[in-house]
């Protein structure tokens, strides 16, 4: 397989035990979240993936004609893509979760934590009762999606609303901020190079360049040393700081509806005022959810944790998985942080040499405006160095797997040590990508009749990998439209 080498190890363990950890002391690599089983053209991160391959946090799964892929979490769910689709595994998320980018898929969840699936700016929750497990369908045209619950708990938050969907019908939406992709969300003013832009609907990553424009549900990312500064339409401004991923999902100045994900690296913004009815500044992490009051904050995405630190204004922060309780509001001089799975830390007071560093940090060759200047003393641009890249090397990680008895006769423990070595190449470039969420391709008004044709093929396309779908009903049941 081209950039991957595959080493498999066979381990006899005890059942149920956990997972070999690494010797203590040392930083905790990357451990695979499962694996995937294929049948036909089947990518991971762009490389062919034989059935067995390991799967990890970030990455992207494509199917191509006639193929499918099904990857089995270690937690418990599993996950089917049909043919000519695309969905990307989380970075760092508490629960399983993907982002369906395109085409149709599968999941079942007989995990106790429940399974998260982004699908065009709605989030479906699905998770077992009563010790059955969830099933359900998801397809996506791009504009249009729509939702199968077949078994269990599923349950969609679209819009600000939450919804149930009750076994035997279905939901269909329009996406809204995939087919608002195009609209103008502001311009680079400043960079200190290298910063690539992949636009929505496409694979390609192109150079940008300070007067640039920016789009809905673009995708930003800075190389190396690089950094960016975005100018948004209603006045707000975004640095992007050194190794950086951030997508600007939705920015409309006139109702003042920003949402950012900021997948990796750090961020610094300046927020204007929020004035009108139902205003919103959201920043998304794989880890946290900040509400923006306003006016100045700073981010910092690593893998497994969020950092949020408040300038002026207010911020409002909790855990991206909306099951976990609590929420901390910062105030200025404040900061907090917010781990996979847990509630935000305890708030604590920021320093000045922190705060500068941060600045600095996220600095882009401008000027600093006199509100920021107040809060530190800057140095020339770019004199402060960002952290280190990680180290690549031997990526190892061990779990253990429950398979059903074929004969009925109980559970069977099956244990695969799964150890996956990228060269240092693939994995500089990787660990830009492995946070990066798949935007959804644009479509035409056709696309929901092929959505919804799509749904019902991937039941007999799922059919051979996980035996457990011939429960899916391919009717679908009643539609209420969102």
């Amino acid at each position: 397989m081209s950039g991957r080498r595959i080493i498999v190890a066979l381990t006899l363990v005890v059942f149920g035990a956990s997972a070999v950890g690494f010797s203590a002391g040392r930083p905790s690599r990357p451990r695979p979240v499962g694996y995937v089983a294929t049948q036909g053209e089947v990518r991971v991160d762009r490389h062919p993936a034989p059935s067995g391959t390991a799967v990890f946090a970030g990455d992207v799964i494509t199917t191509g004609a006639g193929s499918v892929a099904e990857v089995s979490f270690f937690s418990g769910a599993a996950a089917t893509l049909s043919e000519n689709g695309e969905f990307s595994i989380a970075p760092a998320a508490a629960v399983p979760s993907v982002r369906l980018a395109r085409g149709t898929m599968a999941l079942r969840n007989a995990g106790r934590e429940p399974a998260e699936v982004g699908v065009g700016g709605a989030i479906v929750i699905m998770r077992g009762e009563a010790g059955f497990p969830a099933i359900g369908r998801i397809a996506f045209g791009g504009r249009t999606a729509r939702i199968w619950a077949d078994r269990g708990h599923v349950e969609i938050h679209h819009r600000g609303t939450s919804r149930l969907v009750s076994p035997g019908k279905s939901y269909r939406f329009e996406a809204g901020m995939p087919q608002a992709a195009g609209q103008t969300a502001g311009k680079v003013t400043n960079a200190i190079p290298q910063e690539t832009v992949q636009h929505p609907g496409q694979t390609a990553q192109l150079p940008l360049n300070v007067n640039d424009s920016v789009v809905w549900e673009d995708t930003v990312r800075t190389l190396g040393t690089g950094r960016v500064r975005i100018a948004l339409t209603d006045g707000s401004v975004l640095n992007v700081g050194a190794r950086s991923t951030m997508r600007i999902v939705k920015h409309d100045a006139q109702s003042q509806q920003t949402e950012i994900e900021m997948q990796l690296g750090k961020l610094r913004g300046q927020v204007v005022k929020l004035a009108r009815p139902g205003a919103s500044f959201q920043v998304r992490t794989p880890t946290a959810v900040i509400g923006v009051v306003g006016t100045i904050f700073l981010v910092d995405v690593l893998q497994d944790v969020t950092r949020v630190m408040c300038l002026e204004g207010a911020l409002n922060v909790r855990n991206i998985n909306p099951n976990i309780p609590g929420e901390r509001t910062l105030r200025p001089g404040e900061q907090t942080s917010v781990q996979a799975g847990q509630a935000p830390g305890p708030v604590t007071s920021t320093t000045s040499p922190q705060v500068a560093e941060e600045l600095n940090l996220t600095n882009a060759g401008e000027v600093p405006s006199p509100d920021l200047v107040k809060f530190g003393e800057f140095p020339q641009p770019g004199a402060i160095t960002p952290p280190a890249a990680p180290a690549a090397g031997v990526q190892v990680g061990a779990t253990a797997m429950n398979a059903a008895s074929a004969a009925g006769s109980g559970l069977s423990a099956v244990v695969a040590g799964v150890g996956i070595s990228r060269a240092a190449d693939a994995r500089d470039e990787g660990a830009q990508a492995a946070a990066a969420a798949a935007t959804a391709v644009a479509a035409n008004e056709s696309a929901t009749d092929a959505a919804t044709g799509a749904a019902n093929a991937a039941t007999g396309l799922t059919n051979g990998i996980q035996t457990v779908l011939e429960q899916i009903s391919p009717g679908g049941g009643e539609c209420v439209c969102l």
